[in-house]
């Protein structure tokens, strides 16, 4: 497979997600941020984010030929997934804290993928 084809690359994308992960515990043990709901956010999202992309190398590894519908559908889902988690945490009363938290480590994550093509 050449980085050319456009597909995401495991180890790169591992490699960014474990440098988000040092960048995030570094802010957390240096800067304190007063809402806790706000790293709850960042949690539940890159959480969700690791097991979505575990779940997409796992059908790239199994069916590599099908590999942009596998991308794509997988890229679908992974919008509803965090849409779905989002709507459920702010309708159990999860302030604004957790909503900055959680979109800041989507895209983050967002950011690892564009680099780990």
């Amino acid at each position: 497979m050449k980085d050319s084809d456009g597909l995401l690359q495991p180890k790169k994308y591992y490699l960014g997600f474990s440098i988000l992960l040092l960048i995030f515990g570094l802010w957390f043990r240096f800067y304190e941020a007063s809402d806790p709901s706000f790293w709850k956010g960042i949690v539940i999202s890159l959480f969700l984010s690791l097991l979505i992309y575990n779940f997409r190398f796992y059908l790239l590894w199994k069916h590599s030929k099908e590999g942009f519908s596998i991308q794509f559908g997988t890229t679908v889902l992974s919008f509803f997934i965090h849409l779905a988690v989002l709507v459920l945490f702010i309708w159990r009363g999860e302030r604004e804290g957790f909503v900055i938290g959680f979109f800041i480590a989507h895209f983050a994550n967002l950011l690892i993928l564009v680099f780990a093509r």
